[in-house]
Order: structure tokens, then sequence, then C-alpha cells
């Protein structure tokens, strides 16, 4: 069943460098330095003729390996270590016959037999060190690039693509300042698989209303922590942007750095604001720390809603069961629930699972999907060549039959407009998806008094 689409499609006409890319043999801490949100700064620089000619060479052919850069964080914590397996395991679904209903997985490579090889680097959370690496990785002639979780960093990377005119595939950043075709300039080489921030707002704020309606909840003051960088800023202005359409009050918005570590102060706030529902955009360690807070102070909301992020990473499961709360729930591409209702999705989690020893969460499963999309890419183009594979990107639906939405389309900004998300709920430790209602839902919400 394929999901409705949240959203509006932004249409800028931006052009297409015409310039050929060259084959060759290629949750996390909250601390980042972010790129530019708005302003000049946020622009990416002219393209360089001569960084773009470097990468000049024939199409692969058949038997080549063709490189795909992927920049993450493996420096910090081991959410980045997770993004990379799930890589892997897109890696081995595209380079090895697999007995699945789907015919990228029952050939070998592509391009009538070319295998892909990840050529990883480590951005280590700081956008300035993404430039660098995402540099050393298109010097060396990648064809694509993905990643790279942090959407500071990923900004940082899709400006160094643009630059050598080179294809971004993003897995897993939310801000919606990446997509909106005004902060920043690479949308023409930009693509990104998870939903926005805005698209998660919509959707978030439609769920809260269908718990007034269905349950009577009795929700109308509402909240919001944030993370004081690109992700945390644009979630706070797509949190307020829906509050008021959807006709909710925010009684509370706190802010904190990248480099706290302790949330007394900003949990108290949030109490004695009277919000029944507080949302969070916050990375692991830090709603971690939130959580524990919310807990010492006995507050105990109506929900508690994130925007991907730390809900995502299947470690804060454990989190929340230790706590003895049901009252988490947030955006999801994915869930173990769901491998009863979908095969391919179950085959894809438990590779993932023999790797790393867990069930595949959002974000990796994101990340898995840039992998599969930037394959899917070169195929449709039929070659390594730069120009098509970006015309590709825009012009094509890809089938994704590990995904609830099974489809994946980007527009001209780069943003997948079959949003691949639904609401989750960690209910005793699982992620059960509760909204929207459809054959995908595994459980109905479960919300304090």
């Amino acid at each position: 069943m394929k999901r409705k689409m949240f959203g509006k499609v932004v249409s800028v006409c931006l052009c297409l460098a015409m310039v050929f890319a060259f084959t060759a043999c290629s949750s996390e801490s909250g601390a980042t330095t972010e790129a530019p949100a708005s302003g000049s700064e946020s622009q990416a620089p002219a393209t360089d003729n001569t960084k773009a000619e470097a990468t000049t060479a024939a199409p692969a052919a058949a038997g080549d390996t063709i490189e795909i850069g992927a920049v993450l964080p493996l420096t910090g914590s081991s959410t980045g270590e997770y993004l990379k397996a799930a890589m892997e395991v897109a890696q081995d679904i595209i380079n090895n016959s697999h007995d699945l209903d789907w015919d990228l997985a029952k050939k070998e490579g592509i391009l009538g037999g070319s295998k892909i090889e990840l050529v990883f680097a480590d951005h280590e959370a700081n956008s300035d060190k993404a430039t660098t690496e995402a540099s050393k990785l298109l010097d060396q002639g990648v064809v694509a690039i993905t990643g790279a979780y942090n959407s500071g960093c990923s900004a940082a990377v899709a400006n160094a693509a643009l630059e050598y005119n080179v294809p971004m595939i993003c897995g897993s950043s939310s801000s919606a300042a990446l997509t909106d075709g005004t902060t920043y300039a690479f949308g023409s080489i930009f693509n990104r698989v998870a939903a926005n921030d805005e698209q998660e707002s919509d959707e978030f704020f439609e769920y809260l209303t269908y718990l007034n309606e269905k349950y009577n909840a009795g929700i109308e003051k509402v909240a919001i922590a944030w993370i004081n960088n690109s992700y945390g800023i644009h979630a706070e202005e797509m949190f307020k942007k829906f509050a008021e359409q959807y006709h909710f009050e925010v009684v509370e918005s706190v802010s904190y750095d990248a480099s706290s570590t302790s949330f007394d102060t900003e949990a108290a706030k949030i109490k004695e604001s009277g919000a029944q529902v507080v949302f969070q955009a916050s990375y692991i360690g830090d709603l971690t720390s939130f959580a524990k807070a919310y807990k010492s102070l006995n507050f105990d909301p109506t929900a508690i809603i994130c925007y991907c992020g730390g809900f995502q990473d299947a470690s804060f499961a454990a989190v929340a069961a230790d706590l003895g709360t049901d009252t988490y729930a947030g955006g999801q591409a994915c869930t173990a629930q769901l491998s009863s209702k979908m095969e391919i999705f179950s085959y894809v989690n438990e590779l993932y699972k023999a790797k790393t020893g867990q069930d595949i969460d959002g974000p990796a499963l994101e990340e898995f999907a840039s992998v599969i999309v930037a394959a899917q890419g070169i195929e449709k183009a039929g070659s390594t060549d730069a120009d098509a594979i970006i015309k590709a990107l825009k012009e094509n639906k890809f089938e994704a039959p590990y995904l609830i939405t099974e489809e994946i389309q980007f527009d001209e900004n780069g943003q997948n407009i079959i949003m691949p998300a639904v609401v989750t709920q960690l209910i005793q430790g699982k992620y059960e998806v509760v909204y929207p209602i459809n054959d995908y839902t595994t459980a109905e919400p479960v919300l304090n008094p």
C-alpha cells in the first residue's frame, strides 16, 4: 500500500553542469560544527572547472569496479558504525545474487556485471572535516557520494559534490533547509531519502489531532526542546509553523548547546510550562539525558514526540524500557515489528542483524536506501557519466520494496516526495506503528492520563 505524499514540492529550475565523472576502484554525538544555514555563506562556490575536469573519463565497462563515496560520523559514538553496516548490506544486495522477488537483488552487480565498492570517510560530526573528507573522495573519482547523517555535515558534503558536479544521495539528514530550494545552491546534484522535518511536523500534528478526535486526549498545549544546530533550528521552525496551522498552543521552546551534558534546567522549564505534549529535536545522548531528567522530575506528559535523531537509534528502546515509560513516539522509516508484513524488509533486517546484533533502525535503513538508489541511478543512466546519473535521479521513480512506500521519487530540489515514515511509539520497549491507520499499523497508541 502506498502512503500519501506529505509536504509541498517546491519548484525551482536548476541547471545541470555538463561534466563527466570517472569510475575508479571505493547516534550519535550532538557535538557538531554546522554548515551555514542561510545567507551568502550557505551558497556553494562556483564550480571549479579544473576539479570537475579531473573526474572526467569514459563510462564504466561491464566488469569494472564502480566507487561510491560515503561520509559518516565514524568517531565518537556507535551510530556511524551502524550506518556503515547498513550501507555494506546494500553493497551486498547489489553485488551478489539473492533469492528475493526484486530484480536488483537477483542480479550480480549493475551495468551488466560491474560491482560497486563503497569508500568510507569519517567527518567526526564536524562540517569542516566533512568538506575535507568529501573532497578527498571526489578527487579519488567516486561517481556518487552518500551520507552524512548530521544535517550540517550533509550540507558540507553536498557543497563539495556540487563543486565537482557529482551526484549526492543523502540518506537520513532531516533539516528542511537542505531541500527548501532557497537556503543552499546544491539542489541540482542533491537527493534526500528521509522525510524532512517539515513533512514530519505535518504528520506529527495530524497525529495529535487524531488522538484528540479518536481518544478524546484533550491535547492543547505543546512545547519543544531542541539542539541549537541546523537540525534543531529547522525542527523548531517547523514545529511552530504546524502548531499554529493545527491550532495548538506553544507554551515553551527551549534550546540547548551541542556541548551540553546536563538538562535538568531545560527539563524543569518544560515541565513548568504545562505542556501536555513535548517535542524533542535531540540526538541519542541528549535525548537519553532529557529522558532521565524528566523521570527525576516525575514529569510524564501525554506524549513525547521526537524528530528522527536519537529516538530512531535502537539503543533508546532500552533506555525507555529501563525508565518504565511508554511515553515516547516519533517518526520512523521502519521498525522490526514490520518484519512479518514485509518480506524484503525482513530479509534486509536479518542481514543487518547478522552484522550488528540488533534490528535495523530508521536512519540505518535510509542510509541503506541511499546506496541502493545510487546504484539504481547509475543503472538508469546506463553509465557512470555524472550528468546522466544526475538526470536519472531527478527524472525516475525508484523501486524500494524494503520501505512501506515501496518507491522513492525526488523533486527538483532533491526531496523524496513519497514520505517514507510512520509514527511509532515505544510500547514495552518495542517500536510499534501507531499512525497512520492502515495495513502497517501494529498497535494502538498508549496515552498517559
